[in-house]
């Protein structure tokens, strides 16, 4: 649908272009399609719908020689499309963080029954004691998802990843997008496994993804990065390791990809 949008906002450009006698109107047109196109690219989902009213409205627009008019059309159904993207992505981050805590209030309530010898026995208490009841939660869920995967989980946290100076949903997200390709990863992969590991060394924070993969060579993984799809895992990544001014580094060898992103220690 992305690549429907883009040609119609090309063609109804060109047929400006061809209709339109004033040369003033001619470049007011050809702005305003490279911003029609900017902010067609940052929607997350076109719908066909209102991609189908659109049309009409153009074709109405172009037939009663009102070209204005149909750009006025065509960004209301831009901007429209994008905040009902953003609403939507909000609606997913609120349900996810409510099940995040409910998993964590699920473990708090089979803990209590429990004294403090058994807790230290418990790889879930151990997994989620130190982090903040959002990130712990968050911790136990992926444990659990990737036990049914049957992937193997194993941690090395020196550090909490609550510390990590990130906004609550930003971190989330964060996690949740390393998560996701790293598990698409092992997943493919005879006994898969995933590491995290997390340490604060010379006020840096260490975050090491590692996981089992049949990744072809490195050169795919700079594609990723360097160019990843708007809406992608590696572009959510980048998106906020450069926001919190860090760097990624990775690397593909002997089967096994592993990601460390290395995050100034800065306080929230």
């Amino acid at each position: 649908m992305r690549l429907i949008l883009t040609v119609l906002i090309l063609a109804y450009t060109i047929a400006c272009l061809y209709l339109e006698a004033h040369v003033v109107l001619q470049v007011v047109s050809v702005v305003l399609c490279f911003g029609a196109l900017a902010l067609a690219m940052k929607i997350r989902t076109v719908k066909l719908s209102l991609a189908g009213i659109t049309v009409i409205g153009l074709l109405l627009a172009l037939i009663y020689d009102a070209s204005l008019a149909g750009w006025a059309l065509l960004f209301l159904f831009l901007v429209a499309q994008y905040q009902l993207g953003q609403l939507e992505q909000t609606n997913q981050q609120l349900t996810s963080k409510s099940d995040h805590l409910q998993t964590f209030v699920a473990l708090l309530q089979k803990e209590r029954h429990k004294n403090y010898a058994g807790h230290a026995n418990d790889a879930a208490f151990q997994l989620a004691k130190n982090e903040r009841p959002d990130i712990a939660a968050w911790l136990v869920t992926t444990d659990e998802q990737l036990k049914l995967a049957n992937l193997t989980f194993k941690t090395d946290l020196h550090s909490a990843i609550s510390d990590l100076p990130f906004q609550e949903d930003e971190l989330r997200a964060l996690l949740t997008a390393i998560m996701t390709n790293a598990k698409q990863a092992a997943s493919q992969v005879e006994n898969g496994w995933i590491s995290l590991r997390l340490q604060l060394q010379s006020g840096l924070f260490l975050l090491e993804i590692s996981n089992a993969s049949n990744m072809p060579n490195q050169a795919v993984m700079d594609n990723l990065f360097a160019r990843p799809k708007p809406t992608s895992g590696t572009a959510i990544i980048k998106h906020y390791i450069t926001k919190a001014h860090g760097i990624i580094d990775y690397r593909f060898d002997q089967a096994q990809f592993k990601l460390l992103l290395k995050i100034p220690a800065i306080k929230k």
